[in-house]
């Protein structure tokens, strides 16, 4: 398949989306898109930028996968992917309406920064679904900069930003961790983690059900995570729970009770308890300050 001119991706792009929020760092720009695309969809995308983004989840979910015009082969998509600057990438998906957030960099600076500019098809194939704690959470700090931006917000984003790319940098540059971390996680691994963790409705999944997932024991499983991602598995987990619960807040009509469900707390004063030892507000509270926000 023939990819259209930069031109012609650039306005399908216009068309397919909306800025719902948006903060500008001195080099970095970072944009809460919303989408509303054919189902299913395709699109050719192309930049001259690199651009790291963010699915958000969404209850019926996220499926697609992606071709990069200089690799050719189909990588299933991660929620967390990084398009290079300068290279076409034919992403096919279940569309609807999905929000993401998206890191615009400067091409100067993440060459400068990364060191990055040689994209073989191996390092393309990581690019399509990154699976790291540690950036993750760093674009979440983007998107709360981004929906509710602070006192030198844009200093904060360029910060932020350019930690994000020392990290990518030290994900990209060495060899795959599958190959070269005893004792570690496969990249397979991973993302059956995060699939659970984010697709989970009713019960939250415990470190033995994610290594039974994993055909791994549950002492491997936690030393693993941690050898392979620099982070506790409790952790990552801890914050994707209050990442879904931020989200099904702010862009659902649930019920508290009904989010305290869905994340599997036995009740919603118990959710309401966690929510607010990490936010330092009520479920209530973020709804209603979120939504006057965002207009």
């Amino acid at each position: 398949m023939e990819h259209p001119p930069s031109e012609s991706v650039s306005a399908q792009r216009e068309r397919c989306w909306t800025v719902l929020a948006t903060t500008q760092g001195a080099l970095t720009r970072v944009e809460l898109r919303r989408y509303a695309l054919p189902q299913p969809n395709e699109m050719w995308e192309l930049d001259d930028a690199p651009i790291l983004s963010l699915v958000q989840p969404r209850p019926e979910g996220n499926a697609g996968d992606v071709m990069f015009d200089s690799d050719r082969r189909r990588h299933r998509v991660g929620r967390l992917m990084l398009r290079p600057a300068g290279i076409a990438m034919h992403s096919r998906g279940n569309g609807g309406v999905l929000d993401i957030l998206t890191c615009r960099f400067d091409p100067t600076r993440f060459v400068q920064t990364t060191g990055l500019s040689d994209w073989d098809p191996h390092r393309l194939e990581r690019c399509a679904a990154i699976a790291s704690s540690p950036i993750t959470a760093l674009v979440g700090r983007l998107r709360r900069e981004t929906v509710e931006p602070g006192y030198a917000s844009a200093m904060a984003v360029d910060a932020l930003a350019d930690i994000v790319m020392v990290d990518l940098a030290r994900l990209l540059r060495g060899p795959s961790r599958e190959r070269v971390l005893k004792g570690g996680l496969a990249l397979w691994q991973l993302r059956r983690i995060d699939e659970a963790l984010r697709g989970s409705e009713g019960v939250w999944p415990t470190t033995s059900d994610l290594a039974a997932l994993c055909g791994v024991s549950r002492s491997h499983l936690s030393r693993g995570y941690v050898t392979t991602t620099g982070t506790a598995l409790s952790t990552h987990a801890a914050a994707i729970r209050h990442e879904r619960a931020q989200d099904a807040i702010l862009q659902s009509d649930q019920s508290i009770a009904q989010i305290a469900h869905r994340l599997g707390f036995a009740s919603a004063s118990a959710f309401g308890a966690a929510f607010r030892r990490t936010t330092g507000m009520t479920p209530h509270r973020y709804r209603t300050q979120g939504r006057l926000q965002r207009g």
